[in-house]
């Protein structure tokens, strides 16, 4: 019996083609998905939207949403399946790429946007004001890409795609990019990049079966490691899909065709942090963002290996802020693996729930405001004032889940530990124990689970997107 399980808050209808990619801002407060109808969807609560929200020229995005919308409208009129129209497409971006939006990707302050294409190129999008502009696009992959992502600063861009190599993009004043790097390490084409939580440690992810990691070594990225491939049989055995490290930067989890989930623990050359602790230096200056602390001669080596929970291809997998990893399959199937006690798991939740019906300050309430080819088969913005909305946890409906701190703030007064934001949710001791599946959605879509993520500031609400058209939002009790 699952210890835990996932409720449905909400469906998202509205794309016209397959969903391949979800991608929260960094407040949690929006989220964006990106379809193979060439269009990015932007979605927000409406409870937290105090004016037309991310209003734009038609040339920039096509403003959607109407508080008069009938939940049960066909799915092509940007609609919300139940959550009693909690959730809303609040924009499109569109009229940009010509083929598949295949990844989405967030700046880290929120203000910006960068979508990859099978079209070989990559947008990125502003929010000047309350409008989405196209400020700038990014050529030089052969054809698809297929994921970018932002380094924590900022300051740099990484993408891969089926050309087999990685850049490594510069922002530069003026709204200008410059290629500072191109990596040919990968002899398939690359699936997924993620930069690491501290910044200046890049990992690839390939159909050649491998995961390479670069580090800046002052002139050039390098690869630093490669895990899989010709060396010791605890690699994967087929394309990974994902990766994702965990909230501390200290493990990486990684997802493939092999049907597992692999949980890779780092130990820094040279250095002595303990057992499973990724050594961290200080930057250099180069891309590390003045003096932060940067990952050090990564040493991975597999320690954990979940087999036999997934049935088909495990495309994506997200480890949340409160030390779960949630999975999504070829089988139409969404996973959330924990570590150690599943009791612990449940003296959280109801920590969060009692934290949701007093806000972060005994208010009773929260708030989320608003301003202003298919690979397999061969081929917003600023957070301002807003309303408030009581939630209460228990009322059965789901549809008010997300308060503004749940899951990441305290366990109070009991003699547990508090866990605070970054933190793996793990107590003292639990580290190294045994993880297992704590809750499955065995039919989560209708057709394959493509991507799954975490929302960063409210982290019991998932979302998850799919081939069956549509965005889902779920809700971790």
């Amino acid at each position: 019996m699952d210890c835990l399980s996932l409720e449905l808050v909400a469906s998202l209808a509205g794309h016209q083609d397959r969903v391949w990619s979800v991608a929260w801002s960094p407040k949690g407060d929006f989220l964006a998905s990106c379809s193979g109808d060439k269009t990015v969807r932007i979605w927000t609560r409406r409870a937290g939207a105090t004016s037309p929200p991310a209003a734009a020229a038609p040339s920039a995005a096509t403003i959607t949403g109407n508080d008069s919308v009938n939940p049960t409208t066909c799915a092509g009129s940007n609609t919300i399946i139940g959550a009693q129209q909690q959730w809303y497409c609040c924009a499109i971006l569109d009229q940009c790429h010509s083929r598949t939006i295949r990844n989405i990707a967030w700046s880290p302050n929120g203000k910006a946007l960068a979508t990859a294409s099978f079209d070989a190129t990559v947008a990125i999008w502003e929010l000047a004001g309350s409008v989405w502009e196209q400020v700038a696009e990014l050529e030089g992959h052969e054809n698809e890409v297929k994921c970018v992502t932002w380094n924590p600063d900022g300051r740099l861009i990484a993408t891969c795609g089926r050309d087999r190599s990685v850049w490594i993009w510069e922002s530069l004043p003026g709204r200008e990019f410059e290629c500072v790097d191109v990596k040919q390490g990968h002899t398939q084409d690359v699936k997924a990049v993620r930069w690491h939580p501290a910044g200046e440690l890049l990992v690839s992810a390939s159909y050649d079966d491998t995961i390479k990691l670069w580090n800046y070594d002052g002139d050039e990225w390098v690869c630093s490691q490669t895990l899989g491939g010709c060396g010791p049989g605890s690699g994967h055995s087929s394309t990974v899909w994902d990766v994702s490290w965990d909230p501390d930067g200290q493990r990486l989890a990684s997802c493939s065709d092999d049907l597992t989930i692999k949980l890779w623990e780092s130990r820094a050359a040279g250095a002595a942090p303990g057992p499973g602790r990724l050594a961290v230096s200080g930057g250099s200056g180069g891309y590390g963002g003045g003096g932060g602390l940067v990952p050090s001669r990564p040493d991975l080596r597999c320690g954990t290996t979940l087999s036999g929970y997934h049935g088909r291809t495990i495309f994506s997998l997200d480890w949340g802020p409160t030390g779960l990893i949630a999975s999504g399959d070829g089988e139409d199937c969404i996973c959330v693996f924990g570590q150690g006690d599943p009791e612990m798991a449940r003296v959280v939740l109801r920590a969060s729930e009692e934290e949701a019906r007093q806000g972060p300050a005994g208010t009773n309430t929260s708030s989320v405001s608003c301003d202003g080819g298919d690979e397999r088969r061969g081929g917003g913005g600023g957070s301002g004032g807003g309303d408030t909305t009581e939630v209460d946890p228990d009322d059965g409906s789901g549809a008010s889940g997300p308060d503004a701190d749940a899951g990441v703030s305290a366990l109070r007064d009991d003699g547990k530990e508090r866990l605070g934001k970054g933190s793996t949710g793990l107590r003292p001791g639990q580290e190294g124990q045994p993880w297992g599946l704590w809750t499955r959605v065995q039919s989560a879509h209708d057709a394959d689970v493509n991507c799954v993520r975490w929302n960063p500031a409210h982290p019991r609400l998932l979302a998850s997107c799919s081939d069956d058209r549509l965005v889902k939002l779920w809700w971790l009790r």
